[in-house]
């Protein structure tokens, strides 16, 4: 079998995207989700014929707001009250509440994409490597813990042939409008049960150009439907970048079931609800695996669980596994790298990550066929590719990394700050030229002063188009 290199990604890859990571995420939910708003939605339930017990209540807003537990944590957390020994309604509650909030998580990264396309869409540019990763390996595996779609994206801007093992055709799925009538289609691929359960994804085979994508814990894009057997995933109706993220905003907007008895569409927890071609309802099931309890063997799952078979058996292809700002924190994840390494001598891993300062546990025994690299995704990727980044692109990388971590009002009243002041000095160093040129240097030059003004901004390496915005995103608002 020929070499091969491979990517292992987690949250670290996609952060310079415009991607949160995990304590992000968690703080983003936390200025969102405070306890008297959970209090006021859990009011809202029981009007409804649901809700907590005033127990469970106080128990969620507790671990809601405890500053060493992250989401993940959190979610985990619910699993594990749910799994315990007690009253049934109350494993009910938990069991709801876990739901629930894998949903918010959910809208969260779903918002992130579609409220900022243009951005997201400029912002990919600085994983560019990845292009010639997949010039120098045919096919490229990507085998990603991520639920964003960066790689699609990156895809679509680069024109690669893409394949996440969806073989079993495509499915049009109506798209509707509040009033229930249909609008137009979302086309899907579509896995089926017995190929998930075979391991027959329909990957690009050795030698053929393009990338194999698989999303081990689960895709914003991808649902599962039919009784929570098969697997679709929605396609972009253009090759575009936006196209990727419009496909999204459709499943989460265009497919629904409207009810008159509900006084809109119907929508059930962590689910969504749509009318198909003969307006029955049925559902798609959010595949999103987020919790301390992924591919447990006692406990369900949405996304099947022969998926981690998949990653084993798709790794086994590899000599070179290239880790990308995953931190090791998933015992599932690791015992797969682990044993694929202990395979042969002939295998090796580069572990990708700015802080991670040693080898992790798990494979310390196999130290000599790990290589750790103190450098961030984008750092990694330019440098492999020799791609030169301008002074400019430094700068914005920077005071992103700095804004992703103020809160939005907060990094908003700075970077206007900062931008008024920049703006100022710039200003001033045109007015000192033009009169150090005086009116000789303005006849010089065609068109007016102000033209001339521009020029020179032009000049000095700022252009409007692309001016530098801050590195915080429109706030996802659930």
């Amino acid at each position: 079998m020929s070499a091969l290199t491979g990517l292992l990604l987690g949250a670290g890859f996609s952060c310079e995207a415009g991607m949160p990571l995990v304590w992000e995420l968690t703080d983003e939910l936390r200025r969102w989700l405070t306890p008297e708003k959970f209090r006021s939605f859990n009011e809202r339930w029981k009007t409804q014929g649901n809700g907590h017990t005033e127990a469970v209540t106080n128990d969620i807003c507790r671990v809601l707001t405890r500053p060493d537990m992250h989401y993940e944590a959190i979610l985990g957390y619910l699993e594990a009250q749910h799994q315990r020994p007690g009253p049934l309604p109350m494993q009910r509650e938990y069991h709801h509440a876990y739901s629930w909030l894998v949903e918010i998580v959910y809208h969260v990264l779903h918002l992130r994409h579609v409220n900022n396309v243009s951005k997201i869409a400029e912002w990919i540019r600085v994983l560019d490597g990845i292009a010639v990763l997949a010039e120098q390996n045919t096919p490229l595996w990507i085998f990603s813990l991520n639920h964003d779609l960066i790689v699609e994206a990156l895809c679509a801007r680069h024109q690669l042939a893409l394949n996440c093992g969806f073989p079993d055709g495509v499915i049009h799925l109506p798209r509707r409008d509040r009033h229930g009538r249909r609008i137009g289609d979302l086309l899907a691929e579509v896995v089926l049960q017995d190929h998930i359960d075979q391991g027959q994804r329909g990957f690009i085979e050795l030698g053929k150009p393009g990338i194999n994508l698989l999303k081990v814990h689960g895709s914003l894009d991808v649902f599962a439907f039919r009784d929570g057997k098969n697997l679709l995933r929605v396609l972009p109706s253009d090759p575009s970048v936006a196209a990727v993220f419009e496909a999204l905003q459709v499943a989460n907007t265009e497919l629904l079931y409207a009810d008159s008895y509900v006084n809109g569409s119907v929508k059930p927890t962590n689910e969504i609800a749509y009318a198909d071609e003969v307006g029955e309802m049925q559902f798609l099931r959010r595949t999103l695996l987020s919790g301390a309890y992924k591919f447990d063997p006692h406990r369900d799952q949405v996304l099947p669980k022969p998926v981690l078979d998949h990653f084993r058996y798709n790794l086994n292809r590899l000599t070179e596994l290239i880790a990308i700002g995953y931190s090791f924190g998933d015992l599932h994840i690791n015992t797969v790298v682990r044993e694929w390494l202990e395979r042969g001598p002939h295998r090796t891993i580069q572990v990708i990550d700015p802080g991670m300062g040693s080898i992790p546990s798990s494979l310390l025994h196999l130290a000599p066929q790990v290589t750790m690299i103190a450098e961030t995704a984008v750092d990694y990727l330019d440098r492999i590719a020799d791609i030169r980044r301008t002074r400019l692109d430094a700068v914005q990388r920077r005071f992103a990394a700095w804004a992703r971590k103020q809160p939005v009002e907060e990094g908003q009243a700075q970077f206007a700050a900062y931008h008024n002041e920049y703006l100022e000095n710039l200003l001033h160093r045109i007015v000192e030229r033009i009169a150090s040129e005086g009116e000789a240097g303005l006849r010089a030059h065609d068109g007016t002063p102000e033209e001339y003004a521009m020029r020179m901004i032009s000049d000095a390496g700022v252009t409007w188009s692309r001016s530098w915005t801050p590195g915080r995103y429109v706030p996802a608002t659930c």
